[in-house]
């Protein structure tokens, strides 16, 4: 989307007394507004996060007059890639799917026939999903259309990915467009003696708060301009990791394995939090984007799953019961340290 390709009407008529002015600067409103459990943190520095349940939404800012003007970091792609030589694999595949159950998406392996992700109407999800196949593909397209932001014509809703021969065990993330990428405007002003930041994004307003451990941690890691994940590292079951502590572990380079210092080389991942053994994934980028429809599809999804017919749903049997079932859903923008 260009610039500000949208109306936006903010809050009606005003009669609180507003703290906004030309000469309001980023250190007069720098702060966190809002609670534990959603708000918006404004730096200094120009720059901002929008937290909640399974967000965290980067961006800048300026101020314009009465009002803020937020710009969110948009990512460059929408299904983000990952992969690793895998040699216990020999010459078939493995991929594990994150995120796809939160919209329409679709798979085309090769020049092979396009097919859902998830199928028509899934719910009850169980995650981790992962899908194998007998032989590697050279190329990896996906596809997806959207409920709340309808894809247009001039929308690139299809990316491409052409992974060296050798890689073998992937890891695909979809970042579901959603309106927290989108530009926004907000207001500070004050009621009742409390300063309060209100938004286009919803009618509630929030107060100014003073910073928690966990914000300051989140503003840390934002502060050095970490974008996105230049490597994940996984367990065998999946569990994912944007970081780890390296002086933890002893790396083997060629199987790219991360083990934890005295576990015994005949250890195994037992369950879906154990990190003792972790392998690294190393990022990939789309050789293509371009506008494709989905079509008619004939092939049955790569999964199914539904309440109404529990036996017949998906189960990925390596990890028939896990301790701690990875069922949160990822972050918009990749929270640092794990990805759930």
């Amino acid at each position: 989307m260009s610039r500000f390709l949208y109306i936006i009407y903010l809050f009606g008529t005003m009669t609180m007394l507003t703290l906004m002015s030309d000469g309001a600067s980023a250190q007069s409103i720098a702060g966190r507004y809002g609670g534990v459990q959603d708000g918006i943190c404004i730096f200094d520095g120009g720059r901002y996060f929008l937290y909640g349940y399974a967000t965290l939404a980067p961006g800048t800012y300026h101020v314009e007059k009465d009002r803020i003007r937020f710009v969110p970091d948009k990512p460059a792609n929408t299904f983000i890639v990952f992969a690793r030589e895998n040699k216990n694999l020999h010459d078939s595949v493995r991929m594990y799917f994150n995120g796809f159950e939160r919209g329409q998406t679709f798979l085309q392996l090769d020049n092979g026939k396009t097919r859902r992700v998830f199928n028509e109407g899934a719910n009850c999800f169980n995650p981790p999903y992962v899908y194998e196949d007998a032989a590697v593909p050279s190329q990896i397209t996906f596809s997806h259309v959207t409920d709340d932001y309808g894809v247009l014509k001039t929308d690139k809703n299809t990316e491409s990915y052409r992974p060296d021969k050798k890689f073998n065990d992937f890891v695909f993330l979809y970042q579901k467009p959603n309106r927290y990428q989108e530009p926004f405007v907000g207001v500070i002003t004050k009621e009742e003696g409390e300063t309060v930041l209100q938004t286009s994004l919803t009618s509630r307003k929030f107060a100014k708060e003073p910073n928690d451990k966990e914000t300051e941690e989140k503003m840390a890691y934002l502060s050095e301009g970490k974008a996105g994940e230049e490597v994940l590292y996984a367990n065998r079951f999946y569990k994912l990791l944007t970081e780890i502590d390296t002086s933890e572990y002893t790396y083997d380079a060629g199987n790219q394995q991360y083990t934890a210092h005295g576990t015994k080389p005949e250890a195994l991942t037992e369950e879906y939090n154990d990190v003792r053994i972790l392998y690294k994934y190393e990022p990939l980028m789309p050789v293509l984007k371009e506008f494709r429809k989905p079509g008619k599809i004939d092939l049955p999804p790569l999964f199914y799953t539904t309440c109404e017919d529990p036996e017949k749903s998906y189960r990925y049997k390596p990890l028939e019961k896990p301790s701690t079932p990875p069922d949160a859903p990822l972050p918009t923008t990749a929270a640092p340290v794990e990805i759930k």
